[in-house]
């Protein structure tokens, strides 16, 4: 059984943190911290697992593939065919590579098997719109925090306003414009893939201090002792795959932040957990299997996926983290709470 949004404060465990220069994570486990079984098991029972593939994984299969919709292609949409016996994971943030222009992920998603899925997407390589592969590609990279909590806030608007996993595509390209212009870092096609390939030095190196511990379901990230984001999931096999890539997402957000560290943490985790307990939950049908999940806080936005009301993959971001605001306001209408 995974965490369970309406008794998260209870179920989560928060551990000595690990610290890398500005950056700092803090370990999160179950509190409970028992045996789990599989959610296909016959026989229900309360531990229970989710299988899937993580995308990386299923790209691997001949049988799983993601393409343009069709051959001219539409900016903010992709087509997954998934016949690989197994529902895939997408995670919210997460990069593909190639086609038309490469793109992130809008909301994590369970796709399920068997059947062709249009998931919604936003562009991260604006100066293309041509073809360099058929399909699309793994790719080792995540949107780093600022964007994801920006898209995070763009898409709970577009939900509330007409249910659509729309995000803001203008403001999406101008905030990777402006990260290029604080990297140091240049794209003739303004592609934010760009940013972490010049910086692969730097960001292997930070994140070389860092590394996941037994059964470890997710962590709380600091950068100069100030609150970023978390990531949590369902099982601790997912985060030990998902590592490198989450990792170096939040180490290129170190990167762009070059203040002199805080001495004393803003927002403490057990504050940030305290506030995810108190937060609005609202869950609105998913693309695919399960709830996506909205939450509103003091202090905090977050969105995730949620099956029988466990947590799959969550993801908060601090919403006062950044001096960079983008301008989107908090969404004015509700769809139902949980209970």
């Amino acid at each position: 059984m995974s965490i369970s949004i309406k008794n998260f404060k209870t179920q989560v465990e928060i551990k000595d943190p690990q610290t890398n220069g500005r950056l700092t994570i803090f370990p999160l486990f179950d509190a409970r911290n028992f045996e789990k079984k599989s959610l296909f098991d016959e026989e229900p029972c309360e531990c229970q697992q989710l299988h899937y593939l993580l995308l990386e994984e299923a790209l691997d299969h001949n049988s799983f593939e993601i393409g343009e919709v069709s051959t001219s292609g539409e900016v903010n949409t992709v087509l997954i065919t998934n016949m690989v016996g197994t529902p895939v994971l997408l995670l919210d943030g997460e990069e593909i590579f190639g086609a038309k222009q490469n793109r992130i992920v809008n909301a994590t998603i369970l796709v399920a098997t068997g059947k062709k899925t249009m998931v919604p997407v936003s562009c991260v390589e604006r100066g293309r719109w041509r073809y360099s592969t058929d399909k699309f590609s793994k790719s080792d990279v995540f949107g780093y925090s600022t964007l994801r909590r920006q898209k995070a806030k763009q898409v709970s608007v577009s939900l509330c306003t007409d249910q659509s996993f729309n995000a803001d595509q203008e403001a999406i390209w101008e905030e990777i414009d402006r990260n290029h212009d604080r990297m140091g870092t240049h794209s003739s096609t303004g592609a934010l893939h760009e940013t972490y390939r010049r910086h692969e030095v730097e960001l292997e190196k930070m994140v070389a201090a860092f590394e996941p511990l037994p059964e470890q379901l997710g962590l709380a990230v600091y950068i100069n002792g100030r609150f970023v984001c978390l990531d949590l999931f369902d099982q601790s096999c997912t985060l030990k795959k998902l590592w490198p890539r989450l990792l170096k997402s939040y180490a290129a957000e170190a990167l762009n932040t070059r203040a002199r560290p805080a001495n004393n943490l803003r927002f403490e985790p057990e504050d940030v957990v305290e506030a995810i307990a108190k937060s609005e939950h609202l869950t609105y049908p998913s693309i695919g299997l399960g709830q996506d999940l909205r939450l509103i806080g003091q202090g905090i936005i977050g969105a995730g996926l949620i099956i029988d009301e466990q947590i799959v993959h969550l993801s908060v971001f601090g919403e006062e983290y950044s001096a960079r605001q983008d301008n989107i306001g908090r969404p004015y209408r509700r769809r139902r709470n949980l209970s």
